[in-house]
């Protein structure tokens, strides 16, 4: 779980287990996808994500998300869900113990958020680091917040 305070996020541990197959291990790739959940009044709930495919483009550094399968997934998971299982942000890997954002990952979730349509008003970015650690930020449409581990 992870919180800003105001609000929290459950990240599943099926999601989890994803998150640890796709760790960026030394000469590996960054991999990444996009995360899907539930929105509560209290706290949101992200319960699954969709693996790295084949049309990404990706680097040591770098990771940019394919946006057809991406999309049929979202698609398919909506409309299996009637609607309550949403597109809740991004995720992808980095070569760090502690990671942190880029430049290049702070422009691409403010342009994702801007270019969404969306019947929320916040999207997720989870950077997943080595050593099952991860890096929680919630964009707004003011600022990228961070969220602190608290479970």
């Amino acid at each position: 779980e992870f919180s800003d305070q105001i609000r929290q996020v459950k990240i599943s541990s099926v999601v989890i287990k994803i998150f640890k197959r796709y760790e960026q291990k030394e000469g590996k790739f960054e991999s990444g996808g996009i995360l899907l959940g539930y929105v509560y009044e209290d706290h949101d709930n992200i319960v699954k994500v969709t693996k790295p495919s084949q049309f990404d483009s990706k680097s040591l550094t770098f990771f940019n998300r394919s946006k057809i399968p991406a999309q049929l997934q979202i698609n398919r998971s909506w409309k299996k869900s009637k609607g309550s299982l949403i597109y809740l942000g991004e995720w992808h890997t980095h070569s760090e113990i502690e990671p942190t954002p880029s430049k290049v990952d702070i422009e691409m979730i403010k342009k994702t958020f801007k270019e969404t349509a969306m019947e929320i008003d916040f999207l997720y970015l989870i950077i997943v680091g080595m050593s099952n650690t991860y890096w929680v930020g919630k964009q707004t449409s003011n600022s990228l917040t961070k969220f602190d581990r608290i479970g």
